[in-house]
């Protein structure tokens, strides 16, 4: 209950709109939520989906005819879909927050190793062979999504590892299909609800007076800079923060996202691009004296990117390595000044405040 009070608070943002400290806000197109959802939202969304179907058929594929080869396949398969995952998990608002969708598709962090002890005890039971993805959905959001996948994948004795010497376990196969099938569910909402015929697409790309989401372009685009301070915050001090603590323990690379599968800095350049790519299409309006502002917050995400994208190795080899520590340090303070110049230099220009939220202490 506390964790997922503290996730809603840390959404939230306790962001509003009102007074800033620029004396006039900078106007904000009409056009913002509609610009964001065609080149963004939308396509990321749907390649997200494509991604999750893909990874269910390479499953449905080696647990018909295990081999090195299918094991390979669904091993690029699911990399494609955590790094397509990775560019829309930021967008933590409408209808990845609606049913505990985002839960669903990636119950994480999880301090207390509730995933692995629900998944274990699934595949303990008789049961399992039972579960289709409709079912596995009805069920606890800790058995499904990205981490369960990981888990029932790249553990010893897991799918990939019988795969790779010619054999299909039948309960860890056939649970790891109904992950995938169950996944795919969830992205297909997911990628209606941002598409040219989703509700929530239309509300988001047209504000106005009776609009019950969005009254105002200004509303959206507070939408939007919350999402992207809120990633932001979410990269440094629960993805990147805990895995650093000193002194270095094996343990510390378990507390960073897909330890299991070698894909955490692959991951995460992948959510900094993303974020990247979200920030260009907003194409803020600024006053040209202002303008800096924006540049200078794609300046730091372009650097933030490019070290994040020169990491391949595990995060485990990482954390013992001086100079992969000292990129991810690097990447932490980079995460945080990406932060300040969004929050203090761009946000109040744009009339958009940003308050306490739940990953600032006390």
């Amino acid at each position: 209950m506390r964790r997922s009070l503290s996730l809603a608070v840390l959404v939230a943002g306790l962001l509003t709109v009102g007074a800033v400290s620029a004396a006039q806000p900078a106007a904000v197109p009409d056009d913002l939520g509609q610009r964001l959802v065609t080149t963004y939202a939308a396509p990321a969304t749907q390649r997200l989906d494509a991604d999750a179907r893909a990874l269910a058929q390479a499953l449905a594929s080696l647990c018909k005819q295990p081999a090195a080869k299918e094991a390979e396949s669904v091993a690029a398969r699911f990399r494609s879909v955590v790094l397509a995952w990775s560019g829309v998990e930021f967008l933590r608002f409408g209808p990845l927050v609606e049913g505990n969708r985002y839960e669903r598709i990636a119950f994480w962090p999880d301090p207390r190793g509730v995933m692995s002890r629900q998944v274990q005890g699934l595949l303990a039971d008789p049961a399992v062979t039972a579960l289709d993805a409709q079912a596995l959905s009805a069920r606890s959001v800790a058995q499904q999504g990205l981490p369960a996948l990981e888990f029932v994948l790249y553990r010893d004795g897991g799918v990939l590892d019988t795969a790779r010497q010619g054999r299909a376990e039948a309960p860890d196969c056939g649970y790891a299909q109904a992950a995938a099938g169950a996944l795919a569910l969830q992205t297909g909402a997911l990628a209606q609800a941002w598409s040219a015929q989703g509700e929530y697409a239309r509300r988001f790309s047209r504000p106005a007076a009776d609009n019950p989401l969005y009254r105002t372009p200004r509303e959206v685009a507070a939408e939007a800079i919350k999402a992207l301070s809120t990633g932001l915050q979410f990269a440094r001090d629960v993805k990147l923060v805990p895995a650093l603590a000193e002194p270095y323990q094996d343990s510390r690379a378990r507390r960073a996202p897909y330890w299991r599968s070698g894909l955490t800095a692959p991951a995460l350049a992948a959510s900094v691009e993303s974020m990247l790519r979200f920030h260009d299409a907003a194409s803020w309006a600024l006053p040209a004296d202002e303008a800096w502002r924006v540049e200078g917050l794609r300046r730091e995400l372009v650097q933030l990117r490019d070290v994040l994208s020169s990491l391949e190795a595990p995060v485990g080899d990482l954390l013992q390595d001086p100079e992969g520590r000292r990129q991810l340090t690097l990447a932490t303070l980079l995460l945080k000044n990406a932060k300040d110049l969004l929050d203090q230099d761009l946000a109040p220009q744009l009339g958009v405040t940003i308050g306490f939220n739940a990953l600032d202490g006390d």
